[in-house]
């Protein structure tokens, strides 16, 4: 019994330190040197483009982001915006109307009952634009604002056939607003780093940030019914066709950080359900013919899925260790370690009332957090999942 334990505990610590701590350091050093493919439009020879994106009840950021269209350093005649809303009940509709873009087409296809993101979506590629008609299909989110070379970036690299998908990085905008703004900002930026050093070294970043990337328009497809992460489910599907996924760091776009750890909980509760029905849809990836991809989605992916399910074994494993053999210290001291871990969110509680925040206090309670959130958004997905239909998160 005890080796059993031991091997329990010693296998769950090391399968989280590998896919936070180990994994992103291998993937760093087989990128150093390695460049993003080297064929690269002129400006003539630019693709067709259309920006894709849908929105509910945006009315808070709505009129920013379309101010930031006539900011895009593109080719007007080579550019389309199509918005697609998810029947808003707030002024969303009427401040588009208001403050339409004047250097591109914004098409909006205003639909009178909501569907959810994926619904929205899948009814414009099917039924309001012809995808023949652009080379990139551009998806982003409603509250995302452009840098003025953004699209410029995201599109240089398809000349190459072989690159599928291109990710843009996520700039937080607003320093030191919120709760968690220095830990979302700390996770985002690391984030960034190996999704950026996975197109390096294998053409095999693993999801990329679905605040904004670019797919070529031949690999759009239906995005399954309540389905809550289409720009995962889309990422994937590129590896399908033996294309390269691949982030450009110089691809960037701002965001606002999270209000408040609540939201961000409620908000990773939901993406944990859609990985899971990701998952499940491409759980054959793992042992695919390109080897690479199975690695780095086995590695950066799933394991922090499971991530939570391997905290509850170590806890587990290492209380009975404490409880089945007290005389042994090593055993006496990893348990305690384990208590002391549980119950540092509460003491970030108690300094929060106090207007006090330590950094790394709250990094450890956030980490513990959105673990927590995973590991009921995995329960949601076994209770199956009746509808994709979103709240934005609470914009500041």
């Amino acid at each position: 019994m005890m080796n059993l334990l031991s091997i329990i505990l010693a296998i769950s610590l090391l399968l989280i330190s590998y896919t936070y701590l180990i994994y992103p350091w291998i993937i760093s050093l087989l990128a150093k040197g390695k460049q993003l493919p080297d064929k690269r439009y002129t400006f003539e020879e630019l693709p067709n483009i259309a920006i894709v994106f849908a929105a509910y009840n945006e009315e808070k950021v709505i009129v920013k982001k379309l101010k930031n269209f006539d900011a895009i350093d593109y080719p007007s005649e080579k550019l389309a915006i199509h918005l697609g809303l998810d029947h808003p009940d707030d002024s969303t509709a009427q401040l588009i109307q208001e403050n339409l873009p004047s250097r591109f087409p914004l098409q909006v296809h205003h639909f009178m009952k909501r569907g959810g993101k994926a619904n929205v979506l899948n009814k414009i590629f099917n039924e309001k634009i012809e995808l023949a008609d652009y080379d990139v299909i551009i998806m982003m989110d409603a509250n995302i604002i452009l840098k003025d070379d953004c699209l410029l970036e995201l599109v240089k690299y398809f000349k190459d056939p072989q690159v599928g998908l291109v990710g843009a990085v996520i700039k937080n905008t607003i320093d030191g607003a919120g709760e968690i703004a220095q830990q979302e900002q700390f996770y985002i930026s690391k984030e960034s780093d190996i999704k950026v050093n996975e197109g390096l070294a294998f053409g095999a970043t693993i999801g990329a940030f679905g605040a904004c990337y670019a797919i070529r328009s031949a690999y759009i497809k239906n995005i399954p019914s309540n389905f809550l992460m289409e720009d995962f489910y889309l990422s994937l599907h590129v590896f399908e066709h033996g294309a390269r996924c691949i982030t450009n760091p110089y691809a960037v776009v701002f965001e606002d950080l999270p209000g408040s750890i609540n939201e961000e909980f409620k908000r990773k509760r939901r993406i944990s359900t859609g990985n899971f029905q990701n998952l499940k849809a491409y759980i054959h990836l793992l042992w695919s013919n390109t080897w690479p991809v199975g690695f780095a989605f086995f590695s950066h992916k799933v394991l922090r899925w499971f991530t939570p399910f391997l905290l509850l074994a170590s806890i587990v494993a290492s209380f009975l260790l404490f409880v089945l053999y007290p005389s042994i210290q090593i055993y006496q001291m990893v348990f305690v370690l384990m208590i002391v871990n549980i119950f540092l969110p509460l003491i970030d509680l108690v300094l929060k009332a106090m207007n006090i925040s330590v950094n790394l206090l709250r990094l450890h309670r956030y980490f513990l957090s959105m673990n927590i959130a995973m590991f009921l958004g995995f329960i949601d997905w076994v209770r199956g999942v009746k509808t994709n239909i979103w709240k934005p998160t609470e914009r500041l």
